[in-house]
């Protein structure tokens, strides 16, 4: 890059709508990389002969990593800079999509799943905090719009994308992981048309000590939002990890693209929930979103039952809704209470819970199916999600009952 270029990207605007559209893009490239694999585990675990407990490793090492990433370097662009991690993540994302592109065997995904994890664990904590410092000072909520809808339409892109070309091309591997790995390698360059933001605090060794740290003005509100968190990030992983083998073997659909739409439609109208909700208090966005993703949730179940195709995605449909204002809720809750300096880590705590509650239950789930059966698994698992989305719900309302959460934003955009 040539030095004017340098300088015309240092002195871009600190806070602009272009800017944390770019952010948003690269939130959706990060995600959608996750989910572009999904229609394709089922023919990996036929074709390679894998068994589900393998498969449940490939899916398990993913939020491992991410993780371990999560509670190392979750902070450390506070340290380094926003522009070099987030470079860092989407370059090691692209090396991961071009081992997806080669692979032939278990170990191949085992390692382009790791390095996945590392990528979307940098690039979450980073790029959420790059969203709030780049939000106009005119539009407030925009970075928890930001950080709720730009996630789901990532991951409804590369289910619904993986589905179509697995059923239309006849050998997509190479060519969709590999254009995939370019299209990385490119976010990765436009990071630096970004201004710098972070405040480059000292201490990088130190902050790479395992550790979650929240805010202690964002403690008790973080703390009552962790159900609904968690709730809706085990919704996620159980449609991620488990969508298509529902949608091909509970009810006996081929089509990849069907198996990809159960992942599209939860994300597609979460995202849409975000966007027609963001005018909505945050208080009641959390509440709506709750109530609804337990009541998708037990439709869902009960559509698995009677194996009643229609009205399963008629529960994905609610399940998403209940999915994006759920989350986007707790965001808007818990971002204004963190300064600046401290909100790297802030997002680091947040997708601590959220991937923890993406993978334990995915994993269980994975070695339950051969004891108990696909079935049976999925309806457990929707029971859990149904518990932690009650639950959620009755902490807010105590919280709002006893009047709560009245806690005075620290100053900057949130």
């Amino acid at each position: 890059m040539s030095a004017a270029a340098g300088r015309s990207i240092q002195s871009g605007p600190q806070r602009s709508p272009a800017g944390i559209s770019l952010v948003a893009t690269l939130l959706v490239v990060c995600m959608a990389s996750s989910t572009l694999l999904s229609p394709f585990y089922p023919q990996w675990q036929e074709d390679w002969g894998l068994s589900t407990v393998v498969m449940t490793i490939v899916f398990a090492v993913y939020p491992l990593a991410l993780l371990v990433t999560l509670l190392v370097a979750g902070s450390v662009s506070d340290h380094l800079g926003r522009r070099p991690v987030a470079t860092a993540a989407m370059v090691i994302l692209a090396i991961a999509l071009g081992i997806f592109a080669v692979s032939g065997d278990a170990g191949m995904l085992l390692l382009g799943r790791v390095l996945q994890g590392i990528s979307t664990g940098l690039a979450m904590t980073t790029l959420g905090a790059y969203s709030a410092e780049l939000q106009p000072a005119r539009m407030p909520g925009l970075a928890a719009l930001v950080n709720a809808a730009a996630p789901t339409v990532g991951l409804a892109l590369g289910a619904v994308l993986g589905g179509v070309v697995l059923d239309v091309w006849r050998d997509p591997v190479a060519v969709l992981f590999g254009v995939s790995a370019v299209i990385s390698l490119v976010a990765a360059f436009t990071v630096w048309f970004l201004p710098e933001t972070s405040p480059r605090i000292p201490g990088v060794a130190r902050s790479l000590i395992p550790t979650v740290h929240v805010p202690a003005a964002a403690r008790s509100t973080f703390a009552r939002s962790v159900p609904a968190i968690a709730a809706a990030w085990a919704t996620g992983g159980l449609f991620i990890s488990l969508g298509a083998s529902i949608v091909g073997r509970l009810f006996e659909e081929s089509s990849h693209l069907l198996q990809g739409l159960t992942i599209g439609v939860i994300a597609g109208v979460g995202t849409v929930s975000v966007i027609l909700m963001r005018r909505s208090s945050a208080d009641a966005g959390f509440l709506v979103g709750t109530s609804t993703l337990a009541a998708g949730t037990i439709l869902g179940v009960v559509a698995v039952t009677l194996h009643a195709l229609p009205l399963y995605f008629v529960a994905l449909a609610l399940t998403g809704w209940g999915f994006g204002t759920a989350y986007a809720g707790a965001l808007r809750l818990i971002l204004p209470l963190a300064p600046a300096q401290e909100r790297a880590g802030l997002f680091s705590a947040i997708y601590v819970v959220a991937y923890l509650a993406f993978g334990v239950p995915a994993v269980i789930a994975g070695i339950a199916i051969p004891i108990v059966g696909l079935e049976a698994t999925a309806v457990g698992y929707g029971v859990l999600v149904v518990v932690a989305a009650v639950a959620a719900t009755a902490l807010r309302l105590h919280a709002r009952g006893r009047g709560d959460d009245i806690a005075s934003p620290h100053p900057g955009p949130a």
